[in-house]
């Protein structure tokens, strides 16, 4: 047994992995800290992704929900980010969760672990990009509603949503420096509409709530007995304004000095996000009327924010201008998450986890065009179901986010329970130093805590109409990685060869070559 473990560890070290054989060319360094902030800011959402998801909100907790619940998820959310954190800043790498997964586990289960985390990931990241284009979609069709008689269509979202995807994929092949200048027009959007909205609502609105409605009032409207199940059901609106944590990290191997500016990035981006969005929401919720009426109205489902902005300013103009804020942040996000999908498809091809053919870097764009193009057709599927199901925006983005928390927990639960007890590691630039294990620890258990709530229907009893889709969307996934790993994984992956030495610690290299 012992020598079967030791040719196990030394098979780490001595397969070749794809870039040795076939030479694949690195991805260009062509990004700097703005853009890793820029990325980290945008695909995380903030404000603009509270006020997309707000109506889960409303219906799950109320005031209580949306208030309380974002000081719980912020908390939460920022131990989250460090801890991944600590992870990029010792293995900066486009491979992102899986490769943290493999370096901290034992070399016995590498292979696995990190083949689970590596599809999680990628599932996470690819169905952020596609619940991009259904928020853009439905707030579109919000808008027109708002602006004039309009009868929303599905078939009409559904062709917007395909429009969004093609420019996500033009921008990512042929005009990827552009990602730059995007993130930083965001960054300006951000800021700028953060107190654009703020003002707008508290000088229009004239019969707002009172503080206690704001901090104490509760209320639910999604059948569930238990308040508590409600009320964990709401954090939708919470954790989705932060969406995701790692998107940055798949830029690493563009960035000069990833180990050191996307951790930066990332940590920033948690934090701020934090304490910028909690006044905001405090506002919102003096100035969002009666509930009951939003979420009834021709838009209540599908822009709430806009319909609680046009009864506080009567003007349908300057209400649709303010949520269109939200609806261009969403769109930036989709260039973002879907060009993060495809390095960590490019990564797990170079790391011999997908056929080579992926790993392929085009030599005049300097980017895995197979990578991107082959999201598509799922793409198109996931699509197709909101045309049947209008309320699949809700349960695509339940199980968008289920998937990133099972893609962050997996290496923060490696290193809770194994790595931290029985491997020594040379932690990064950045790290927590003797509060790490507390901060990893707290991030483990409030991902869990998410995994489970985020996997319960919105409403109860559960109907075709309004099931939740993280589970069965969490399952197909992973009954894909199964697949995959039988037929392709079990025979030619061995983690990510590159990164790994016999005892599963990153040697020492130049993060500038």
């Amino acid at each position: 047994m012992a020598d079967t473990h030791d040719k196990k560890e030394a098979s780490l070290t001595q397969v070749p992995s794809v870039v040795e054989e076939r030479g694949t060319p690195k991805i260009k360094k062509r990004f700097n800290f703005w853009t890793a902030f820029g990325i980290a800011v945008c695909t995380s959402g903030s404000w603009e992704g509270w006020i997309a998801s707000l109506a889960q909100g409303i219906s799950g907790g109320g005031a209580v929900g949306l208030v309380w619940g974002w000081v719980l998820v912020s908390v939460g959310i920022v131990c989250m980010s460090c801890s991944l954190s600590e992870f990029v800043s010792m293995w900066p790498s486009a491979g992102g969760q899986y490769v943290w997964a493999a370096n901290l586990s034992s070399p016995r289960y590498t292979r696995m672990l990190s083949w689970y985390t590596a599809w999680f990931g990628l599932a996470g990241m690819w169905l952020g990009a596609v619940s991009c284009g259904m928020g853009v979609a439905v707030q579109v069709q919000s808008y027109v509603a708002t602006a004039r008689d309009y009868d929303p269509k599905t078939w009409h979202a559904f062709l917007i949503c395909i429009v969004a995807m093609i420019c996500w994929i033009l921008v990512n092949i042929f005009s990827v420096r552009s990602l730059h200048w995007l993130n930083q027009a965001v960054l300006i959007v951000h800021v700028a509409g953060y107190f654009i909205v703020i003002g707008v609502m508290l000088k229009y609105t004239e019969n707002k709530h009172d503080a206690k409605y704001v901090f104490t009032h509760f209320e639910k409207q999604t059948g569930w007995d238990s308040d508590f199940v409600s009320w964990s059901v709401s954090l939708l609106s919470a954790l989705y304004a932060f969406f995701s944590l790692d998107s940055a990290s798949h830029f690493s191997e563009e960035i000069e000095n990833a180990n050191r500016l996307v951790p930066r990035a990332m940590v920033l981006q948690a934090v701020s996000s934090a304490l910028m969005t909690f006044p905001f929401i405090i506002v919102i919720l003096f100035c969002i009327g009666d509930t009951s009426a939003v979420l009834t109205s021709r838009i209540g489902l599908m822009s709430p924010f806009t319909q609680i902005a046009v009864n506080s300013t009567g003007s349908p103009g300057l209400s649709i201008f303010m949520a269109g804020l939200s609806t261009f942040v969403a769109m930036s996000a989709g260039f973002d998450l879907w060009g993060a999908a495809a390095r960590s498809i490019w990564s797990m091809a170079r790391d011999n986890a997908l056929p080579p053919i992926f790993a392929q870097i085009h030599p005049k764009f300097g980017v895995p065009v197979l990578a991107n193009l082959v999201m598509v057709p799922p793409s198109i599927g996931i699509y197709l179901i909101y045309i049947w199901n209008t309320t699949a925006f809700y349960g695509i983005m339940a199980g968008v986010l289920v998937a990133f928390q099972l893609s962050y927990v997996l290496p923060i639960g490696i290193n809770i329970f194994y790595t931290s007890w029985r491997k020594p590691l040379v932690k990064g630039p950045f790290n927590m130093g003797k509060f790490s294990w507390i901060v990893h620890l707290m991030a483990f258990i409030f991902g869990c805590y998410m995994i489970l709530f985020m996997s319960f229907p919105v409403y109860y009893p559960v109907t075709a109409a309004n099931m939740n889709y993280a589970s069965p969307i969490l399952g197909a996934v992973f009954i894909f990685a199964s697949l995959m790993w039988f037929f392709y994984g079990s025979k030619h992956y061995e983690g990510p060869l590159e990164l790994l030495t016999s005892d599963g610690v990153r040697p020492e290299v130049d993060l500038k070559d």
